[in-house]
């Protein structure tokens, strides 16, 4: 056990004893001990001694040093550069020069050294060059690899694909307001364009992000304050640029923000929406057009009582009396509510009533002369047709008015005046489009988006019912076509239609011309099929006031019954929409229990299959409902003797 040792306190006010002279036995204790490796070199470079150190770091005893140049022991590398420090300390006596270099061990490795070396030569105690050197390899591997680190990140910055930025965060009244690039990488430069931006601010460089991202600087803010890292994209509107931005702090005062131009899968988002809002719109339009078409159909039997009953009972009145006036209002109201049951089903697009093939251009120039007529001078035509445009087959009326609708909406965009181009080309096989181009007010995206919806109008009240649109959107689907909407305030409308073409020839001929009053007046058996009571009650009586014989029946079914049994009539006036076996399954099974009999096929919803339906059956006529009693009258004077004489 070590005893304590005890210790005076000695008088503050006694100077501390001088300390010891430093003995020579002292001095080479601490020679010797030292890991410094002390040199004395002459002017040659040749050792004349080192101490003990330099055995326990290169391992070469004393006598292996004896009579050695220095320089001989250095890497080949660093011996010059390091002789050219050596003659700079023979040069100058007393002033301590430093170098770095690899110097060698036994065993063929090298290490790192450091030297600081003073000409002592004219000192006569000394007569030599003093080093003093020692091992720094350590120090120097972790150089090279902070060094490797740091060109390693630097290429890694340099080539990264995302574009990077050091910036340091600006304020304005505590808030931050701007921020300086401190350093930008080659993406940077690549992806945005721009040049030079080191040491400038980002309002400087592009303007107008502050008021298109209001947030942006307080979201680098947060970034700096609390060190946590934020993810967010932002819209430079000087370049266009849609940007995803990473960002996080490297340091106090600074953000650094990896961003990546995400243009094209913001065009891609776009188009998405745009595709999800044109499919639900043709969902809703659909699903509005089904509900208008049933609609219109109860409403057309409802229409159809009053209208066969009033009518006939006009004709018997004493022309003039008040009972044939009466009579007379009511047909005329009958009339006007058809005419608006026919606006719903426009709406519906469910009644291509005659479907030909026909040209576009014929159609477009058809309309222009007539706008042109009837139009204020100041909105002009330009008219772009494609001479080689295939022809299509559809309804010409439907898709006139549907025109009509898209050229009026344009006019009315045009209150001082402008052009309307129609153009006319052929698309992709199979396929032709026509666009109405306006140079009007345009519309916001708000409006836009609801542009088509039915009943939807900006324009004051008595100036438009909102279906102009709808009603020509409902007719391109019914023709298996699309409808795109495109505006901006300021620029205008652009409203392109596409449609399928067909091979055929467009034809000239102008559609058969409807039944006549005139016909024979002979006596007919009328075998009358429908669901709706009131129809039955209506028109039964109106055929026998016409001269004629009928049965009545509710359902297909009952009907196929009776010509089973062997009822034979003249006609068959047929409902088309029916519960059961309805007008399109009873037709075929009419005709064969009855081949020749003429049908007259009656609906209020004349859509492309009852259509397709009246023209792949021979001697089947289509009907619209309502129907008047002068109108029945001459069907039904228009039916030929088929039987066989």
């Amino acid at each position: 056990m070590i005893a304590p040792r005890c210790i005076t306190m000695s008088d503050p006010d006694q100077a501390p004893p001088p300390a010891p002279p430093l003995s020579a036995e002292r001095m080479q204790a601490m020679i010797e001990n030292s890991w410094d490796i002390l040199s004395l070199i002459d002017r040659e470079g040749r050792l004349i001694y080192n101490s003990p150190a330099a055995q326990r770091l290169h391992g070469f005893a004393p006598d292996e040093f004896a009579g050695r140049n220095t320089f001989d022991l250095m890497h080949p590398d660093d011996a010059p550069r390091v002789g050219a420090t050596f003659e700079r300390c023979l040069a100058e006596p007393g002033l301590p020069v430093r170098a770095r270099y690899r110097y060698a061990r036994k065993g063929g490795t090298w290490i790192w050294m450091e030297a600081v070396a003073v000409n002592l030569l004219d000192n006569p105690a000394v007569h030599a060059i003093v080093v003093n050197s020692r091992d720094i390899t350590e120090e120097v591997e972790a150089e090279r690899a902070v060094r490797d680190s740091e060109t390693h990140f630097r290429s890694l910055f340099t080539n990264m694909i995302q574009g990077f930025a050091l910036c340091q965060l600006l304020y304005r009244d505590g808030r931050p307001d701007d921020f300086i690039y401190l350093e930008v990488n080659e993406s940077f430069e690549a992806q945005t364009g721009l040049r030079d931006v080191v040491g400038r601010r980002i309002s400087e460089i592009a303007p107008g992000i502050r008021e298109t991202n209001p947030e942006l600087f307080e979201r680098y803010g947060r970034v700096v304050e609390t060190g946590v890292p934020e993810r967010f994209e932002i819209y430079i509107p000087s370049l266009d640029l849609w940007c995803a931005i990473s960002a996080y702090r490297p340091m106090e005062g600074h953000f650094a923000a990896v961003f990546e131009v995400v243009n094209e899968r913001k065009k891609a988002e776009a188009e998405r929406l745009r595709l999800e809002r044109q499919v639900s719109q043709a969902q809703k339009m659909d699903s509005l057009g089904s509900v208008a078409g049933g609609v219109a159909h109860d409403m057309n039997n409802v229409l159809g009582s009053v209208l066969m009953l009033s009518s006939a009972h006009e004709a018997m009145q004493a022309p003039g009396s008040p009972a044939q006036q009466a009579f007379a209002t009511i047909t005329k109201a009958c009339q006007r509510g058809r005419s608006l049951v026919r606006r719903l089903l426009d709406f519906a697009r469910q009644d291509l009533a005659e479907l030909k093939v026909l040209s576009l251009n014929a159609l477009v120039r058809e309309e222009v002369l007539l706008l042109e007529r009837t139009t204020l001078a100041q909105v002009r035509f330009a008219v772009e047709l494609d001479d080689h445009l295939r022809a299509i087959c559809g309804d010409y009326g439907a898709l006139l008015h549907a025109l009509m609708n898209l050229c009026v909406n344009a006019v009315d965009a045009m209150p001082g005046g402008g052009t309307i181009t129609l153009r006319t080309r052929n698309a992709e096989p199979g396929w032709v489009e026509l666009e109405v181009i306006d140079t009007g007010c345009g519309m916001p995206a708000q409006v836009v988006e609801k542009a088509m919806d039915p009943f939807f109008t900006t324009k004051s009240h008595g100036k438009g019912t909102g279906l102009g649109l709808s009603i020509a959107y409902g007719t391109v689907r019914a023709h298996h076509g699309t409808m795109t909407l495109e505006s901006e305030v300021g620029r205008g409308t652009r409203v392109l239609l596409r449609l399928p073409s067909t091979d055929t020839a467009a034809s000239d001929s102008d559609p058969p011309a409807p039944p006549g009053p005139e016909g024979n007046a002979r006596r007919l058996e009328v075998l009358l099929v429908d669901d709706d009571e009131l129809i039955r009650a209506a028109m039964g009586p109106v055929i026998e006031s016409l001269g004629h014989r009928v049965v009545l029946t509710g359902n297909a079914e009952e009907a196929l019954e009776h010509l089973a049994a062997g009822e034979r009539p003249d006609v068959v006036i047929l409902d088309m929409n029916m519960p059961g076996l309805g007008g399109k399954r009873a037709l075929p099974r009419i005709r064969e229990l009855q081949p020749g009999v003429p049908v007259l096929l009656a609906t209020g919803r004349a859509d492309q299959e009852a259509v397709d339906l009246a023209q792949a059956q021979p001697g089947v006529t289509l009907v619209p409902k309502p129907i008047s009693t002068g109108e029945l009258k001459a069907h039904l004077d228009a039916i030929p003797d088929w039987r066989p004489a």
